[in-house]
């Protein structure tokens, strides 16, 4: 088992990743591919940025299980529990203590579906703060906002649309649920954006 903890470079140029076997030897990459696991083995990481979704793929391809922590609260709960200093090696520390039960083993398509649920996310916000500057505008300003806003919404719809036929590509019995219970179209895809 390998415990890591995936931190923003204090440049902000990037993540960083610490981790251990054994709690006593610590290392650092700046991508998940450069661990030293392989198949069969078992890496549980704190969070997993949208960045290095590719990097947790390959590992996934190479036959390890990947546990993300379901909830990066416990951390802190956990590190004032024991009295250990938020640090790198403090956080892998602190990840080693915390039960497996809170560690949900990722696969490929959940992690292709929390990237296509970023995007879909981060075109939500841009919506939102365009549709506050129209309101905002001045009469002759909302023509071309509105305009762009219009724009925005298209490129949402679509998002939704990939985010949900992918969603029934990756989890089969999801789509035959949802249609049994008459979850389709915008319905099925709100579920996923807040599933996620």
């Amino acid at each position: 088992m390998r415990y890591c903890d995936v931190h923003r470079k204090r440049d902000d140029s990037g993540y960083r990743i610490t981790y251990t076997m054994d709690g006593e030897d610590f290392r650092h990459v700046n991508s998940p591919t450069e661990i030293p696991v392989g198949p069969g083995d078992q890496l549980f990481v704190d969070v997993i940025p949208i960045i290095h979704t590719d990097g947790f793929i390959e590992l996934l391809r190479r036959g390890v299980e990947v546990y993300c922590l379901r909830r990066t609260t416990l951390i802190e709960e956990t590190r004032r529990r024991l009295g250990i200093p938020k640090s790198g090696r403090g956080d892998v520390k602190v990840l080693m203590h915390i039960e497996d039960k809170w560690f949900r083993r990722v696969d490929e398509g959940f992690l292709i579906m929390r990237r296509k649920v970023s995007v879909f996310r981060c075109m939500d916000r841009i919506n939102r703060r365009l549709g506050n500057q129209v309101r905002a505008a001045s009469q002759t300003e909302q023509e071309s906002l509105r305009r762009l806003l219009r724009q925005v919404e298209e490129e949402k719809e679509m998002l939704a649309k990939l985010v949900s036929e992918e969603a029934g590509k990756i989890y089969p019995i999801f789509k035959e649920i949802a249609e049994e219970l008459g979850i389709t179209g915008d319905n099925i895809t709100m579920y996923w954006l807040g599933r996620l």
